[in-house]
């Protein structure tokens, strides 16, 4: 595995710029750059790497250790003493830790719950295959093809989100898998970003005086939210748009200076870039950018240039929406107080309902975020409508959320936690919820991010034991959350990850997959041979689950529905298509290749999604 040689150097080439842009900012405030710039070199190296058809592992590796030696050079030695200032500190923070006794229990206990869920989410992921709807629809056939074809391109296929929805994040699992040998851990992509959430919620609870090794132990428990630690095991990209979004907010309401502004930019540019439903918060963030920056003039045209690099990062899949679809947010309507002004094939508030059953489907918006922020599912998975946050959040976070503002009309401490964290805290939250789908767990998980980090800013200016009450009672709430909800990494319908750990990979695969019919697409992808193909026509959108997992073969689409078999068989033969997916029905070519058994072996009929069934054939050699 290839993940420390390449994340390593571009975690040093992100150190390096970030002590070179930020050398007067806190340590925890540049380490919340350093993981910005992270991420935004490896999805700019694959951009660069797509632009000349070149994303390769080889290549790849090569253009992080070009980025680690240009940043050695750029950095030069004020860097470096920087870097060597933050290590130094480090060291000092484990060793304040080791020696706080008593009152590190706590954090030890975050950081062993947040183990817990990343150890469960990691062996979900080497378990269970790829089976999640949206990672097999839309997320994964873009990182797919461009291991294929070495670029960055539109991707021909029949799912319209792959290639209207923003992308970033998607990029960068393109960068995770290339660091990777094979498939296996492909679906654990967002935990690098995930550990940058953790980074920004200590930076806002630094502003109180929380000591970093504190705040960054403690805002592990973010990782142990239910829905989080559920969802790290998919390639969605919810958890990596709300660890961007606590990052983003940490340094745009840091007092106003030219590194942190543009880091801060990017970070807000990252996030824009990542989900259609991101511009609320990118607009908000980038309001808070200007608003700092205006308190000083000076900084207020770097706040601006700071918006600019936002824009010019994160509003390029929206630009492109407008001029093909007239409509930054296709395929839903863009809404104003319940009219479409600009039309899609849906509403937002349909698509949020999507899934949803009574008695939450009878309620109004706000009526269902407070059942979601309070409801203890039956079953918790990572895709849940209502619920997900767990006991910590529902338990603690919330109560002490309102809580402090009472608060703080008596006590001057927790007047400064209000002001210093709270302020940023409740802006993302605000942000976060403006959205008909805001009740979905998994679209807010940037609010329970900012809700810990206030709780851990007000446990410390608590008078020490009861914040060591807090804190303890935190990280058991998060565990008793663990306990609640394991079982959702398999839906509870299948046999427990423990239970899979001793059957054959074959029957892992099989035991959990988004229908009942695993074995058949096991076997289909297996007779594709090394440079054949494995074709599908309109009628298929998990494209997703076509590729093999060791890069054999290749995935091709057919764009047209109704080809005759003379037309089909020469396409199969131009893009040696060995196995196909073909529509059933008038619009579909499953009939005809029946018509031809010398030619199309059916190996079996996809029964999903059940609203438009397909089948799939073998293509078998011409007689000689």
């Amino acid at each position: 595995m290839l993940v420390p040689v390449a994340f390593g150097a571009l975690t040093l080439a992100a150190a390096l710029l970030a002590a070179r842009l930020a050398p007067e900012a806190t340590r925890l405030s540049r380490a919340c750059a350093t993981a910005v710039l992270t991420y935004a070199l490896a999805i700019g190296v694959v951009y660069v790497l797509g632009a000349v058809g070149a994303i390769t592992t080889g290549a790849w590796v090569a253009a992080t250790l070009v980025c680690a030696l240009a940043a050695v050079m750029i950095g030069g030695p004020a860097a470096w003493a920087v870097l060597w200032s933050d290590g130094i500190a480090i060291r000092d923070g484990l060793r304040a830790m080791r020696g706080a006794g008593r009152d590190a229990i706590p954090a030890w206990g975050a950081m062993v719950a947040a183990l817990i869920g990343v150890s469960l989410a990691a062996l979900s992921t080497y378990l269970l295959a790829p089976w999640a709807w949206d990672s097999l629809g839309y997320h994964l056939p873009i990182v797919h093809d461009a291991l294929q074809t070495g670029t960055l391109r539109r991707v021909p296929t029949s799912v319209v989100y792959v290639n209207v929805y923003p992308r970033l994040v998607d990029v960068f699992f393109i960068a995770w898998r290339l660091s990777l040998a094979d498939d296996t851990w492909i679906e654990l992509g967002q935990l690098p970003i995930a550990l940058g959430g953790v980074v920004g919620i200590a930076a806002l609870a630094e502003r109180v005086g929380v000591p970093a090794w504190r705040g960054l132990a403690l805002g592990c428990l973010w990782l142990a939210v239910p829905v989080t630690m559920l969802e790290l095991a998919a390639a969605y990209v919810d958890v990596a748009v709300g660890a961007l979004g606590l990052l983003a907010f940490a340094l745009a309401t840091l007092p106003p200076r030219r590194g942190t502004v543009v880091v801060a930019g990017i970070a807000i540019g990252l996030m824009l870039g990542s989900k259609p439903s991101a511009p609320p918060i990118a607009a908000i963030a980038m309001m808070a950018l200007l608003v700092t920056g205006a308190r000083s003039r000076q900084q207020l045209g770097v706040a601006m240039a700071g918006c600019a690099i936002a824009l010019a990062i994160g509003a390029g899949k929206f630009v492109e929406n407008v001029v093909e679809w007239h409509n930054p947010i296709w395929p839903a309507h863009v809404e104003v107080a319940g009219h479409a002004l600009l039309p899609g094939k849906a509403s937002t508030s349909e698509l949020a309902l999507v899934g949803m059953r009574e008695p939450y489907l009878s309620m109004s918006w706000a009526e269902r975020v407070l059942a979601s922020w309070t409801a203890w599912p039956d079953v918790w998975v990572y895709d849940m409508r209502i619920g997900g946050f767990g006991p910590l959040f529902t338990l603690l976070l919330l109560p002490l959320a309102i809580a402090v503002p009472i608060g703080a009309l008596r006590s001057t401490r927790l007047r400064a936690v209000a002001r210093s964290v709270g302020v940023p805290a409740l802006l993302l939250a605000m942000a976060t919820l403006i959205s008909p789908g805001a009740f979905w767990a998994r679209y807010t998980l940037a609010i329970p991010g900012a809700m810990l980090a206030l709780a851990i800013a007000v446990a410390h200016v608590l008078p020490r034991r009861w914040g060591r009450v807090a804190e303890g009672a935190a990280v058991a709430l998060a565990l008793l959350g663990i306990a609640l909800s394991w079982r959702g990494f398999t839906e509870d319908t299948a046999p427990s990850l423990f239970a899979l750990m001793s059957r054959p990979a074959e029957e892992r695969h099989a035991a959990q997959a988004v229908d009942a019919q695993e074995r058949d697409w096991q076997q289909a992808r297996a007779l594709v041979r090394p440079g054949e193909a494995f074709g599908y026509d309109p009628s298929f959108n998990l494209p997703g689950r076509l590729w093999r997992s060791d890069g054999r073969g290749r995935v091709v689409y057919l764009e047209r529905t109704t080809p005759s078999v003379d037309e089909l068989l020469a396409w199969c033969a131009e893009h040696r298509v060995r196995v196909m997916v073909l529509g059933e029905g008038p619009t579909g070519a499953a009939d005809t290749a029946r018509a031809h058994p010398d030619r199309f072996r059916e190996l079996f009929r996809s029964r999903y999604p059940q609203w438009q069934p397909s089948a799939v054939f073998e293509i078998l050699d011409a007689s000689p």
